[in-house]
């Protein structure tokens, strides 16, 4: 099973259970999948290889921390708890 189909699968439990933590997490991750997919013209129905969902997973991985850096330093210790 590729990662992005066990992407949807995770997102689909997550939201029938309601973890909106979890559904937050993996709907961005698959907005960025799909961002990914037309960026590479890569036809409807067909999934990324596994490599390059793992480049998406660790470039949004470092977004985040970015993120969560200039919170602190922007002293906004809500906006970064959010983002942890």
């Amino acid at each position: 099973m590729s990662l992005a189909v066990q992407i949807n699968q995770d997102f689909l439990t997550a939201f029938k259970n309601k973890q909106d933590t979890t559904v937050s997490v993996l709907r961005m991750l698959k907005a960025a999948l799909t961002n990914k997919e037309i960026e590479k013209k890569i036809p409807k129905g067909t999934n990324l290889p596994d490599e390059e969902v793992t480049a998406v997973i660790k470039s949004e991985i470092k977004k985040r921390k970015d993120s969560i850096e200039a919170y602190k330093q922007g002293q906004r210790a809500d906006l970064m708890k959010k983002e942890e």
